[in-house]
């Protein structure tokens, strides 16, 4: 293994396949580093790597579920990825995680809020940038795990579902200017921060979320109140109240109340339009990230999208956030191990948000593993492919998760 290096930038696809490491076998050669999961900054083998055995026993034994490997076939897939972003995303990582000992022991949240400002507007000038890239769902779970990595999850995907939403951000937000209301930056900011009123909670009920039953509790839902008195003094009034009510639901049924303008009024949460967009953005991707690594498990995407649309959530979220998040985030991810219902293995090569769950796959002739393996040169465009669907991801049967571009079940 490789002594721990720090993650300046990271690595482009380039004949990339992602497998599951217990696909892994030696001999295959590495695509992108390897970092440990619950140390982003340390490398622990680098691209270019031959695969040995006792790597593969390592990677098992420390929790790394996937890796990205060269792989014959594939050329095609160069800078599918957006280098600079990926390297943006680890950034918010580490820019939380760095500090995250200060906020535990209640230091002021302004000793970081230069740096975190910082990396925001980085990562929200690479996403206008490239605003339609490739989200690699596989490193939001890698990060998912963690306290700080949802934060830093939910901070990326807030900017990129804003950055699709300028329209509506002017119409949601139609008594400033233009420029200022489509600016983000302080969404981004509250989102990295959402979540900081958990870290005074016992260190058990720091990964609990609104999904799980304790997400009931009294005393979970006093998180926002807590994470907003933290940080009010320190940020701006939106990316504060971003915080304060990031799960307010917009049918009204969310937390916190609000205090009634009238003494004879009883509490009651926001709703609709009342919730400001920056705080509706930040109530879905919270929930999805949660549902990309529950209890600290990834699944694959297209079951986190399906889950997202369980009768539960009716009403939770702004219908038109909804529709931009499941229009960016692909149910299946470029350079992804694919098991069709015929049973042949494929990688999937692109995808179409009008058929989301029927991307563009390259046949895999062979089994990946075994040497001969290598992606056929021919494009299959699922869509036109009636009797042929994915069956699995990763060897997980995903056949009740699949949806059609109106996002039913078949």
């Amino acid at each position: 293994m490789r002594e721990c290096a720090n993650r300046a930038v990271s690595e482009g696809l380039d004949t990339m396949l992602l497998i599951p490491v217990d696909v892994l076998k030696e001999g295959m050669t590495l695509a992108q580093p390897i970092y440990h999961p619950l140390a982003e900054s340390c490398m622990l083998l680098n691209k270019g790597v031959v695969v040995q055995a006792k790597y593969i026993a390592k990677l098992n034994d420390i929790g790394v579920t996937h890796i990205w490997v060269h792989f014959d076939g594939l050329e095609s897939l160069d800078g599918e990825a957006n280098e600079s972003i990926s390297a943006e995303h680890i950034r918010l990582y580490e820019a939380i995680n760095n500090s995250v000992d200060q906020l535990e022991r209640r230091v002021e949240v302004k000793l970081s809020l230069h740096q975190y400002r910082k990396v925001v507007r980085s990562m929200l000038a690479s996403i206008v940038e490239d605003p339609d890239h490739e989200v690699v769902t596989h490193q939001l779970t890698s990060c998912g795990s963690l306290l700080t990595g949802h934060l830093a999850n939910c901070s990326y995907l807030s900017l990129l579902v804003g950055a699709h939403m300028t329209g509506y951000l002017k119409n949601q937000r139609s008594t400033l200017p233009a420029d200022v209301a489509e600016n983000t930056s302080e969404l981004g900011v509250g989102a990295l921060l959402h979540d900081i009123g958990k870290l005074q909670m016992p260190e058990e009920m720091q990964l609990k979320s609104v999904l799980d039953p304790e997400g009931e509790w009294p005393e979970y839902r006093y998180h926002v109140q807590t994470g907003f008195e933290e940080a009010r003094e320190h940020v701006s009034v939106v990316a504060a109240n971003t915080i304060l009510n990031h799960h307010q639901r917009y049918d009204g049924s969310g937390f916190p109340r609000r205090k009634p303008r009238r003494p004879e009024q009883s509490p009651e949460p926001l709703a609709g339009r009342q919730i400001h967009i920056f705080s509706r953005i930040l109530a879905l991707v919270d929930a999805f990230d949660h549902l990309l690594c529950p209890h600290g498990k990834p699944v694959p995407t297209v079951a986190a999208i399906h889950g997202l649309k369980h009768s539960r959530f009716v009403g939770w979220f702004d219908p038109v956030v909804t529709e931009t998040l499941f229009r960016l985030v692909p149910p299946f991810q470029v350079g992804s191990l694919l098991t069709l219902s015929d049973g042949k293995q494929a990688v999937v090569v692109s995808n179409r948000p009008e058929a989301p769950c029927r991307p563009t796959v390259r046949v895999i002739r062979g089994r990946v593993g075994e040497a001969t393996a290598r992606a056929e040169a021919h494009q299959l465009d699922l869509r036109m492919c009636r009797n042929l669907s994915v069956a699995a991801v990763d060897g997980v049967d995903v056949r009740d998760y699949i949806f059609t571009g109106e996002l039913e079940p078949v």
